[in-house]
């Protein structure tokens, strides 16, 4: 499903798919803001903040844009990486992995680990620790508890688990210590400069990133899912069919069909969409004309919609996605 844009690519290239360069410019302007953010904070003079309260204010609000762009860095753009390697050369993808998730407060081994071997092949199952919880009550654990539990108390507990229980492909014990190594070296490094700053400008934005942003995004994606079956084989997510946050989100809303087949390019997920669009309506999938942020701050603002089980979605579900109403607008041929 999708195109093959290997296709016609010089094998010279450095890059599987053009596309990709998007999200690697995403990543270095990332990295650019971090190192803005720094220099202002290393010289009062110029960004006027000699003062505690402007001290404080510059802080609070770089630390809100860089946990929201490094949200977005880590849980979409090294997500597509994590699926899709973006280069030919095999180091060269190992260590991107390993410079793309440090400003995001996590190993790249880590996040690919517990996306790829656990979230996927168990999606909404009894082993996606990643996933929303059912309550013993009935329906899904709220929405704060998960956003401040799973980052990074749960994921901790449960990698501790994982890779003391034995390896899983290339996901051994000692690489794991490996990479945590290089990890804490790397991460450690804005501490050398200045340890006060590090705490306002590099440890907070990563809270804010995976707590505040990443945490309601995974919510939000798999709220009132269950685990898929032959009979209902897109239940296990919720897509997201808004242009505007599709065009600027490197289409992460189209969820159902990124699960459906990871191996799809993002930048295939559109016509993915398309071509999979009768089969959508036909099995009830939940699709929403919005977009994530706009389901995620519905969820916050309203956390007993905790509780929502499939077939509880008629106020969010898109009008042409309705099945009643797709059969009245194209009924069948009379024979």
């Amino acid at each position: 499903m999708g195109v093959d844009k290997t296709q016609g690519i010089p094998r010279k290239a450095i890059l599987v798919n053009f596309e990709d360069i998007h999200c690697i410019i995403f990543h270095m302007l990332c990295l650019a803001a971090y190192g803005c953010a720094f220099w202002l904070y290393l010289h009062p003079e110029l960004s006027h903040t000699n003062s505690l309260g402007s001290r404080l204010a510059f802080i609070a609000a770089s630390a809100l844009l860089l946990g929201w762009i490094t949200g977005v860095n880590v849980g979409v753009n090294f997500h597509n990486h994590t699926h899709r390697k973006f280069f030919r050369v095999a180091w060269l993808n190992r260590w991107i992995t390993r410079l793309w998730t440090f400003s995001g407060g996590w190993p790249g081994f880590f996040w690919e680990y517990n996306h790829l071997m656990v979230h996927h092949p168990n999606v909404m199952a009894s082993e996606d620790w990643t996933a929303p919880r059912y309550r013993p009550s009935g329906g899904f654990e709220n929405i704060y508890r998960f956003c401040f539990a799973h980052w990074p108390y749960r994921y901790i507990v449960h990698l501790w688990q994982e890779f003391r229980r034995g390896s899983k492909g290339k996901y051994t014990n000692s690489e794991a210590i490996k990479e945590l190594m290089i990890f804490l070296c790397l991460w450690s490094i804005p501490f050398l400069i200045a340890p006060k700053m590090s705490l306002g400008l590099w440890v907070l934005p990563q809270y804010i990133a995976n707590v505040v942003i990443m945490g309601p995004g995974m919510y939000a994606q798999h709220i009132g899912c269950v685990e898929p079956s032959a009979k209902d084989p897109f239940c296990h997510s919720v897509t997201f069919v808004s242009p505007f946050f599709n065009l600027t989100m490197f289409n992460i809303g189209y969820h159902i069909e990124h699960h459906s087949d990871p191996s799809i390019h993002w930048s295939d997920l559109p016509q993915a969409h398309q071509d999979m669009k009768s089969d959508l309506i036909n099995n009830q999938a939940h699709i929403v004309p919005f977009g994530l942020y706009h389901w995620g701050i519905r969820l916050l603002l309203e956390p007993e919609r905790s509780a929502l089980c499939k077939g509880e979605f008629a106020s969010t579900q898109h009008p042409n996605y309705c099945l009643a109403q797709n059969q009245l607008a194209n009924p069948p041929a009379i024979k």
